[in-house]
């Protein structure tokens, strides 16, 4: 393992110089950090854990991005290079490499390789994503000024973040030669957005359900000698709204409308808004979230699973290069992912809503909780910074036993904190 470790770095480091010579741009982050977590659950110790909070991820996050741009500055190649998090899944991955060109005056840009392009990703504050990419291509076309509408066909899904994006499920890599899904299969993916300058920007993204997922197993494999299946992705539709119109101030609303394919029994939507305005050294804002779900009646019962609502709302002022921050997070319907087993993690949106039915009993309730977080983040420059912080969680339950363990079976609430320091160095 060792010597794996010092191979992938000296074959990072040979690629690096080599395309430095070439005056290829690069630029990228690393981010980790340490916390320690208590828990009022008797289940539970307390423990040191390594979480990187800027990028949600569980011990550590490297990224390394890398562009050229040809002298014409009408084709050009991009890549990244990623670790983070499980140390099984590869050390490095390649999120996306893929080429790109402009033509017809602009009008026309196409892309192919592994995918990534972020020109209807939502700004928000918890959706943040648009329907994906992956292995495939891409064709975009801007008719007019301000508008820009794109389609784009992939046969192989990028993983999310926490699987560290990489063209696998479930441990397997694909065997390029034998992936061949049917032309339903593949992922199709069309998009489109409008820009009025500093008046607002409209977009959405839409995917049809397929099976570019990638799913291997033994199974598959000493039965079939190779078979390729396809991981099924629902359709889904993401679009979002920013406002522009007022210096100083974020205004932005997403939404995320998933399962459309059956949608009237398993829909799920996700409403997310942005608001925060700066004034001078002082920045106020509010996050909020609603979650909503559509749910076939089954047994002959009343099944309805309740909505939730996450609200965020914190404040933050520049002192020179110290910037103080305070958050206050109430969510109906949700619990932390501190307190319960959800990889305690303590970002800023490490809450999770749960879908609970009610049927008319009492333990079928939702539980909520309250968050109060003070921080304080030491800019050194830009993009590089130490944050210290404290995340103080109540879940609580109106019911007996939402968070029962062996000393209380009936109790209704749960402690948790983590006192952490996270660090985030760009170049």
């Amino acid at each position: 393992m060792k010597n794996k470790l010092v191979f992938g770095l000296v074959l990072l480091f040979l690629i690096s110089a080599a395309l430095h010579a070439q005056e290829i741009k690069f630029d990228g982050y690393i981010n980790s950090g340490l916390g320690f977590v208590y828990s009022s659950s008797a289940e539970q110790d307390d423990f040191l854990k390594a979480f990187g909070v800027d990028s949600e991820q569980n011990g550590f996050r490297f990224r390394l991005n890398g562009s050229y741009i040809n002298e014409k500055e009408n084709a050009g190649v991009k890549f990244r290079f990623q670790s983070q998090s499980r140390l099984d899944q590869g050390y490095f991955s390649l999120p996306y490499v893929y080429g790109w060109m402009r033509f017809l005056n602009n009008i026309f840009y196409t892309a192919a390789g592994i995918v990534d392009d972020t020109s209807w990703q939502t700004t928000d504050w918890f959706i943040i994503d648009d329907v994906g990419e992956g292995l495939g291509a891409l064709i975009k076309v801007t008719p007019i000024t301000g508008l820009e509408a794109g389609c784009g066909i992939y046969l192989i899904s990028q993983q999310a973040a926490g699987s560290n994006n990489i063209l696998s499920y479930g441990g397997f890599l694909p065997n390029f030669s034998n992936i061949i899904p049917k032309i339903n299969d593949a992922k199709y993916v069309f998009s489109a957005s409008y820009t009025m300058p500093d008046i607002f920007w409209l977009g959405a993204s839409f995917r049809r359900k397929n099976k570019a997922g990638w799913k291997d197993t033994i199974d598959d494999i000493e039965k079939f000698g190779y078979f390729y299946e396809g991981r099924q992705e629902s359709a889904q539709l993401i679009g979002e709204f920013r406002f522009l119109r007022v210096e100083n101030l974020t205004a932005v609303a997403a939404v995320s409308l998933d399962r459309l394919e059956e949608f009237s029994a398993r829909g799920e939507i996700i409403v997310s808004e942005t608001f925060a305005y700066k004034l001078d050294k002082l920045t106020l804002g509010l996050n909020a979230a609603e979650f909503l779900y559509n749910r076939k009646n089954t047994l002959n019962k009343k099944v309805i699973y309740d909505p939730s609502i996450l609200l965020n709302l914190w404040g933050s002022f520049a002192i020179n290069n110290i910037a103080p921050r305070l958050d206050l997070v109430y969510f109906a319907g949700g619990r932390s992912r501190l307190g319960g087993n959800e990889n305690y993690m303590w970002h800023r949106r490490a809450f999770i809503n749960r879908e609970v039915y009610d049927i008319g009993t009492a333990n079928n309730r939702s539980p909520s909780l309250f968050s109060l977080r003070p921080s304080v983040k030491f800019n050194i420059a830009s993009g590089t910074f130490i944050e210290i912080g404290d995340m103080f969680n109540y879940d609580f339950g109106n019911y007996d036993s939402a968070y029962g363990d062996s000393t209380d079976p009936q109790k209704r609430s749960l402690v948790s904190n983590v006192f952490y320091v996270d660090f985030k160095w760009s170049y």
